[in-house]
C-alpha cells in the first residue's frame, strides 16, 4: 500500500507541473528557436565586409525579436503556473488522499518553481524577494496549519 501511495504521489509530481507547461504552450505559443533564426552562413571568406555586417545585423534583430517572445510567454507561463502550483501545495496540505496529498505538495513546488525559473532573469530582484518571501510563506503555512482530521492522534 505504501509503495501505491509513493508510485502516486511521484507520478503527481511529475505529470502536474508538466501538464501545467503544456498547457500554457497550448494556448500561448511557446517561441522556438529557429522559428525566429535562419539558416545563415556565419563566416564566409569571400563576402564582403558589409554582407557580414548585414548578416550581424540580421542575427542580432532575430535574438531580439525571440528574446522578446521568450519573455511574454515566460510572463504567461508564471502567471498560471505559480497560482495553480500555490493551490496545488494547499489542497494537497489539506483533505485529500494520502498519496495524492504528497504529490499535489511536490508537484505544486515544482510547477511554481518551473515558472519562476522560464522568467527569473526578465524579472526584477524586487521581484525575485517578493517570489521566494511567498513561496516560502505557503510552505511555512502548509507545515503549521493542518485541519484537525489530518492530525496524527495523541491517544
Amino acid at each position: 500500500m505504501l509503495a501505491r501511495q509513493i508510485a502516486i504521489g511521484f507520478g503527481v509530481a511529475l505529470v502536474l507541473p508538466l501538464l501545467i507547461f503544456y498547457g500554457v504552450s497550448t494556448f500561448a505559443h511557446r517561441p522556438l528557436w529557429n522559428e525566429f533564426h535562419k539558416a545563415t552562413a556565419v563566416y564566409n571568406p569571400k563576402a564582403t565586409l558589409e554582407e557580414r555586417a548585414a548578416i550581424a545585423e540580421k542575427q542580432k534583430a532575430e535574438n531580439a525579436a525571440y528574446f522578446k517572445a521568450t519573455q511574454v510567454f515566460s510572463l504567461r507561463l508564471l502567471l498560471v503556473s505559480a497560482p495553480l502550483g500555490y493551490l496545488a501545495i494547499f489542497i494537497g496540505a489539506f483533505g485529500t488522499p494520502s498519496g495524492l496529498r504528497t504529490g499535489l505538495i511536490f508537484g505544486g513546488i515544482f510547477s511554481v518553481t518551473n515558472g519562476y525559473w522560464w522568467c527569473w532573469s526578465f524579472v526584477q530582484d524586487w521581484l525575485h524577494f517578493i517570489a521566494l518571501l511567498l513561496a516560502l510563506a505557503m510552505l511555512a503555512f502548509v507545515a503549521y496549519k493542518q485541519l484537525p482530521s489530518a492530525r496524527p492522534s495523541t491517544a
